[in-house]
């Protein structure tokens, strides 16, 4: 498939991308604004979700939608990330990066490190705890989280990210799908093979460590972490081997597996577990967000 016929699939794909998604159960108390950052690829739109009547800095919270790199908006991440931004009281941005297979590797990962940079940079205007900011997102949006921390880490002035948390991510772009664990609910083989085709141009690039982290050499620098895994996910095995990496690289890991999950479940599954597990990720983020003020 070429290029042009990776762009055509993906514009079919994302017109016809329409799914059952599951909400908080109670409409959250918090507020959406929208920013424009400008990049190196033109403006980028910026979803703030903020606690309502928000006085003080608050901690920040970067995240990124999933849809395999190349589809998905912040808007399908709204409802929870408003939940988030109530629950752990703090600000929780959702960038809107550039999309496979227009924008193939490395183009996402180095234009929302830009707009992580100017997140940083205009904290004071954005009401923003610039000592207190953490870091994820779900599925190819964990690639792109985990992507970016490795790549501040290797700046000489990194942005002081205090944590991470990575929802169900791909994290090996390189082993072919149809050699990773198998489940009748993971997602299908041809599919995973053509959003991986459509993000890595070059056939070399699957094994950079800014495409497929769990190949990375240095881990040591990266913060304390959160990984969220759905047993019934061809990616659960890569994100657990990326877990205990980074333990054994001396960073604090908290790994969590949701029995009987599938791939997405926090937002297309079972309207109790993903309750559970965007607690989770509210009381983690909380106590980082605590543990950094105190210190």
């Amino acid at each position: 498939m070429n290029r042009q016929e990776m762009i055509d699939l993906a514009k079919q794909i994302r017109s016809d991308e329409e799914r059952p998604q599951v909400t908080p159960p109670h409409p959250p108390q918090a507020t959406t604004t929208t920013l424009h950052v400008p990049t190196s690829v033109g403006d980028v739109r910026v979803l703030c979700h903020s606690p309502i009547d928000a006085a003080e800095p608050l901690p920040g919270f970067i995240s990124f939608h999933g849809g395999g790199f190349i589809t998905g908006t912040p808007e399908m991440d709204e409802p929870w990330n408003l939940f988030l931004a109530e629950t752990a009281n703090c600000h929780v941005f959702n960038i809107e990066y550039p999309l496979a297979p227009e924008h193939p590797f490395p183009v996402p990962v180095l234009v929302t490190y830009e707009v992580v940079q100017w997140i940083f940079q205009h904290a004071d205007t954005l009401h923003l705890d610039a000592s207190r900011i953490a870091i994820g997102g779900h599925s190819a949006g964990g690639n792109l989280a985990t992507a970016i921390s490795l790549w501040n880490a290797e700046q000489t002035h990194p942005v002081p990210l205090i944590a991470q948390i990575l929802d169900y991510p791909p994290l090996d772009l390189a082993t072919d799908p149809a050699d990773k664990p198998f489940f009748k609910e993971a997602i299908p083989t041809e599919q995973a093979r053509q959003f991986n085709a459509m993000y890595i141009a070059r056939a070399e690039d699957a094994y950079h460590h800014l495409a497929s982290p769990l190949y990375a050499a240095q881990l040591e620098a990266l913060p304390r972490t959160l990984i969220l895994t759905a047993e019934h996910d061809s990616l659960a095995q890569e994100a657990q081997q990326y877990a205990k990496r980074l333990q054994a690289a001396g960073v604090h890991v908290e790994h969590l597996e949701f029995a009987g999950q599938p791939h997405a479940f926090t937002h297309h599954g079972d309207a109790n577990v993903a309750l559970q597990a965007w607690q989770r990720i509210a009381d983690f983020l909380r106590h980082v967000f605590q543990s950094a003020k105190r210190s």
